[in-house]
């Protein structure tokens, strides 16, 4: 026999999983509140839905599969406990949704295409159309396409089922940004951009949250300490799984296509310390500049103006300017400071990526490392000072102790790879790994609770190598035996059922 629900906790149940249909709402409260499945009828939910429907408390953003996303009156309803309480579980599941770290149910396989919190689509995929790709986080390629997040409600419980295969949205709790302003109670999208209703409403969390987010933003980041190269210290930034979440989606949703240069090689797929070292392999002048205190030097107008010229409107560039800055600057630390500083250096990277053209001088940027290299010297020192004069412009300051002009008689290094001859690794970085390697093939006891590291320091030396040169005389073949001894080992103990700890101190 079916109990009457409570629509206070129907609502609850849909602003924590929203976009959702019946069944996924009472899938949750089944989970929530243990109940028998007996208990909770499917259609008395499908009722109060079309219920708050014709009441315009929910929209129903895609009518095949009766999916339903609350709108701003209907937000609006939730009291402040509640608000409170759904908040905080929406950013927590979201903030496994896109890790990937969601658990599926016990019953059923997942689908293959969707074991992963996002997939990468195209821009022609319509609202019925489902993505395709291999399962990911999603790290957005520049220039290409979009990451949309995919329901929460079917990570949660649909598992193997047939209606996984549904859709996706294109501002994450409705189809398109359109659909999310009118659910916040405009005919068409604001002239002046979407605000902080609109966001909070795609997110599923309360325009409360958001200002909470902007106004006291050192209560939302973790601050600490750690070494650098040269005996200081840098201060990381990290901001907590609020402010987090939320920088998430205006990264995937909002900032994805904007715009960056071809010469910035850092912080996109594909765009490795090797590929920015390549342009400058046998050049006979190499030139590095450093800019000081990178991101906290890009501040917040600058953000703000560069948004604007990418193509957002004033007021949604506003915004996000503030939410993704911590006093002032991008932080170091939060997920969206990587993409904005390579949208803020657009323009720079143009302008001293066309002078050097000019000038026949390569020119490439990881992050706050400038690269230029040349045959001539002085058309080199000369760029050198060209973009000093650039950076001025931007109120940023180059470091004068890591401004270094390399000659043919030096080694040359460009973000930590030598590139006299071709691109590898520094001499003292490949007789380490060598060293560590046969201390790992005669004692793998000493270096099990190491493989990891080692496998990601071999990966990143044969990533140097082909198949006519070794790297340091480190061959394939060497690192690959090493590393199968000490596999070998790791699965020796795991056979015997015995813990793999570090070595003792002597």
């Amino acid at each position: 026999m079916a109990i009457t629900i409570n629509s206070r906790i129907v609502r609850l149940a849909l602003g924590c999983i929203q976009p959702a249909d019946a069944s996924a709402v009472k899938a949750f409260l089944m989970k929530a509140f243990k109940y028998d499945a007996n208990l909770i009828s499917e259609n008395s939910v499908q009722d109060i839905f079309d219920q708050w429907s014709a009441d315009g408390e929910v929209a129903c953003v895609h009518k095949k599969s009766k999916l339903y996303t609350l709108t701003r009156h209907g937000d609006s309803l939730l009291n402040r406990e509640e608000r409170r309480l759904r908040d905080r579980t929406r950013l927590f599941l979201l903030k496994e949704l896109r890790s990937a770290k969601l658990n599926l149910p016990e019953a059923g396989e997942p689908e293959k295409a969707d074991a992963s919190s996002a997939v990468i689509v195209d821009h022609p995929l319509q609202e019925s159309e489902r993505p395709t790709g291999a399962g990911r986080p999603p790290r957005v390629a520049r220039r290409t396409a979009r990451a949309c997040w995919p329901l929460l409600a079917k990570q949660l419980f649909v598992g193997s089922s047939s209606r996984a295969s549904g859709p996706f949205f294109r501002f994450l709790s409705f189809p398109t940004i359109k659909a999310c302003a009118q659910a916040n109670g405009s005919a068409e999208i604001p002239q002046d951009g979407i605000g902080l209703g609109e966001i909070s409403l795609a997110i599923g969390i309360s325009p409360q949250l958001i200002g909470l987010l902007i106004h006291r933003p050192e209560r939302h980041y973790r601050t600490f300490e750690i070494p650098k190269a040269n005996g200081k210290v840098r201060a990381i930034q990290s901001p907590r799984t609020m402010m987090k979440v939320v920088q998430y989606f205006l990264l995937d949703y909002l900032l994805y296509n904007l715009p960056v240069h071809v010469s910035a090689t850092a912080y996109s797929r594909g765009c490795t310390v090797k590929a920015n070292a390549i342009p400058h392999v046998g050049k006979r002048y190499v030139a590095n500049i450093d800019v000081e205190d990178f991101f906290p030097s890009i501040k917040s107008p600058l953000v703000h103006r560069a948004l604007v010229m990418g193509g957002l409107e004033d007021k949604t560039a506003y915004l996000i300017a503030r939410i993704t800055s911590y006093q002032g600057g991008l932080p170091q630390g939060a997920p969206t400071s990587a993409h904005l500083s390579n949208v803020v250096l657009y323009p720079f990277d143009k302008a001293i990526s066309d002078y050097c053209k000019a000038v026949g001088v390569s020119y490439t940027r990881y992050a706050d490392d400038i690269t230029f290299s040349g045959s001539d010297k002085d058309a080199v020192c000369n760029a050198v000072e060209k973009s000093k004069s650039l950076l001025a412009k931007l109120k940023l300051k180059v470091n004068k102790d890591k401004t270094r002009v390399f000659g043919p008689s030096s080694r040359q290094v460009v973000t930590g790879v030598v590139v006299n001859e071709w691109a590898q690794p520094s001499r003292e970085k490949r007789r380490k790994l060598r060293a560590e390697l046969h201390q790992a093939k005669i004692n793998p006891e000493q270096y099990a609770t190491r493989a990891d590291e080692l496998r990601g320091m071999s990966a990143y030396m044969l990533s140097f190598a082909s198949e006519e040169r070794a790297v340091g005389g480190l061959s394939r073949g060497y690192v690959e035996s090493s590393l199968a001894k000490l596999t070998e080992y790791i699965n020796e103990m795991k056979a015997k059922g015995a813990a793999i700890a570090p070595p003792s101190e002597p």
